[in-house]
């Protein structure tokens, strides 16, 4: 999930070799030298009159190389550090597990990109009363084309969410909200981000491969390609999670989000459109993996990467990719808002570095420590080219 308002600010602002995979080889350690760098700017940003929170930061090289880094507070009232192997609520970048499990469908043809969704999910109950179901392809849902609303800010959803905390929501619940309402606009002519667009892809997803979505990207995308540390938030309480600080004025979370290790809400309800905790190594071997045609095979990069005008959010979007320009240079990546929590995974195609960082404040009247991480985020690429040379 993404807050309307947060994904305007964070989105505006900003190969992985097979050992990673099946044929699992040591990956080479990270220059000495380089983790100092990296600390030294790092420690830098941090500024104890700031009350910023705390960050952590993953790098991985063109040869593998990787680690993981961190700064601040992950609670700061009892003053606990901040760990590079912490790992925090990912937000929408859970999305590109998504979309990857479906580029992976299409290459073996059990999905078509251009085909309409209702060929897959035409016989449900709850199909009809969709936005624009009769007209909807798999790449609107990707693209973020559908004219679909988003259902986390239906006034009945906020309401509900916080009627009862434990609640498990199903999908057809979470569709049930943007039941009934007119489109945004006609499906393909235009760009609105929307969570509800990937609960509608893993449905399709689970309809032609019998599997939950979790299981899917399990077995096809996190274990073969050990990426341990990107886990489903399925429930309140996370394991070690570290406390997430939001706005006081928000409506829906308010101020500290996390209580004794426990959220406000049930996380389980983000699903597809999210719902992954990760650490931010893991979350940047992803992306490496991900660009560089590791999940699925080459041929399908260039649809993947052919994006619309992603509007104010700046960019083209792509088939679950944003396609943006740092300093003039192309990235690709996602960004992520669960409250309490932001995350970034940035991918240099030219240079083939992927960076990811995590800060466990939202509250936009403390994004200093956000806002330095964006902008060190280049600087790191140049740092890891001129490590190269």
């Amino acid at each position: 999930m993404t807050h309307k308002s947060s994904l305007l600010f964070l989105i505006t602002i900003f190969s992985m070799a097979p050992f990673i995979g099946r044929g699992f080889q040591s990956p080479p350690s990270l220059d000495h030298n380089f983790q100092e760098m990296v600390q030294s700017a790092l420690d830098s940003l941090y500024n104890e009159d700031e009350d910023f929170g705390g960050a952590t930061l993953g790098i991985v090289l063109p040869n593998g190389a990787s680690h993981a880094f961190a700064v601040g507070y992950a609670d700061m009232d009892t003053k606990a550090p901040m760990r590079p192997d912490h790992m925090m609520l990912g937000g929408s970048t859970g999305k590109i597990f998504v979309s990857a499990a479906i580029m992976q469908q299409i290459e073996q043809k059990n999905i078509e990109l251009d085909k309409d969704i209702q060929y897959y999910l035409g016989d449900k109950k709850w199909f009809d009363r969709i936005q624009n179901h009769k007209s909807i392809t798999i790449r609107n849902l990707m693209q973020h084309s559908s004219g679909i609303s988003r259902y986390v800010f239906t006034e009945r959803f906020l309401s509900d969410v916080a009627k009862d905390p434990d609640r498990f929501w199903t999908p057809q619940e979470l569709l049930s909200y943007v039941f009934d309402l007119p489109p945004l606009f006609e499906a393909g002519t235009d760009f609105s981000y929307s969570d509800t667009n990937y609960i509608i892809l893993a449905l399709v997803l689970e309809e032609v491969t019998g599997k939950t979505l979790y299981e899917y990207v399990d077995s096809n995308i996190l274990a073969p390609y050990r990426l341990k540390n990107v886990q489903p938030q399925l429930s309140r309480k996370i394991p070690n999670l570290p406390t997430g600080y939001n706005g006081t004025k928000d409506p829906f979370y308010p101020g500290t989000v996390t209580k004794n290790g426990v959220y406000q809400y049930n996380l389980q309800f983000e699903w597809a459109g999210g719902g992954y905790v990760v650490n931010v190594l893991d979350l940047a071997k992803a992306g490496k993996l991900i660009y560089e045609n590791q999940i699925f095979k080459a041929d399908l990069m260039p649809e993947f990467l052919k994006g619309i005008d992603a509007k104010e959010l700046g960019g083209q979007w792509g088939l679950g990719v944003h396609v943006s320009q740092i300093e003039g240079v192309t990235t690709y990546g996602h960004s992520g808002f669960f409250p309490g929590y932001i995350t970034n995974m940035v991918y240099f195609p030219r240079s083939k570095v992927g960076i990811a960082f995590q800060v466990n404040v939202s509250d936009r009247e403390r994004l200093g420590l956000y806002r330095k991480l964006t902008q060190l985020v280049p600087r790191i690429n140049k740092l890891a080219l001129g490590h190269q040379e």
